[in-house]
């Protein structure tokens, strides 16, 4: 049964799927705002016991609220965080509209002036050797392991690009190359990053489910009436790959932040 929010409360709403916490908000940039505060205080807490934080950030759409809220934030010393981000297109320019590595820069980066050298992203455009890619990716991510993951939740319960195909709650590498399933590709036409399902790359780069549950703490932003039926499955169908995103239900430290139209049907 799916869990539902509370009735006749005042926004935002709370409640728990097994470990996760789940908050409802009265609209879109209020669960945004709501998920930066979360992550604001998991960065200063990384950086007071070790001093900096190493944050992973999701490129979407639905990141556009938090991402904007942590960019305005006065009181994050990004002089002492590190950043890297979950996914990218195999093959991609970072100089592409389309690149996830564009759209932190553009959100994110350039707003804090992140010193380039603290920013740790994908070299996708480096296609031919896509292993290699991986394995020194993978070795950026164990010399600074993940304090606080910002995630959102494809349209197919995918969690960064493992789709239910290729997902793997018991990964034994941290980063690989994909298949992108038909949903996902969609979804990214959805998103307006591509006019048509032909222009969406058919492989990519991505963080494993394992790498983004070894952050402490997880701050999962999921707007939108189109992201419904994921949240759904996510909290109230069984854990299991048909849609990774139940993953989260697992994890004592991972909030899901949502809107009215992305909780319409936790009935």
């Amino acid at each position: 049964m799916t869990p539902s929010p509370p009735e006749n409360q005042p926004f935002p709403r709370r409640f728990r799927a097994d470990q996760l916490e789940v908050e409802v908000h009265r609209d879109r940039p209020a669960a945004g705002a709501a998920a930066a505060r979360r992550v604001a205080r998991a960065i200063l807490e990384a950086q007071t016991l070790k001093g900096s934080a190493n944050v992973v950030f999701a490129a979407a759409p639905s990141q556009n609220e938090l991402l904007d809220a942590l960019a305005n934030d006065p009181d994050i010393d990004w002089s002492r965080v590190h950043a890297f981000h979950m996914d990218e297109y195999l093959g991609i320019n970072p100089a592409h509209p389309a690149s996830f590595r564009h759209y932190l820069n553009e959100h994110l980066f350039a707003k804090v002036a992140l010193d380039p050298a603290r920013i740790h992203l994908i070299p996708a455009e480096q296609a031919d050797q896509p292993l290699r890619v991986c394995l020194q990716y993978e070795e950026m991510l164990r010399a600074r392991p993940p304090d606080v993951v910002c995630a959102g939740i494809g349209e197919n319960g995918h969690l960064a690009f493992n789709d239910p195909p290729v997902a793997d709650f018991d990964d034994p590498v941290l980063v690989k190359v994909v298949r992108l399933d038909h949903a996902c590709r969609l979804q990214q036409v959805h998103d307006g990053c591509f006019t048509s399902l032909d222009q969406v790359p058919t492989h990519a780069f991505t963080l494993t489910i394992p790498a983004l549950l070894s952050a402490a703490q997880l701050a999962v932003v999921v707007p939108g009436a189109r992201k419904a039926d994921a949240v759904h499955r996510t909290l109230g169908g069984p854990i299991e790959t048909e849609c990774p995103a139940s993953v989260l239900r697992r994890h004592p430290g991972a909030v899901l932040y949502l809107d009215p139209h992305s909780a319409d049907t936790l009935v």
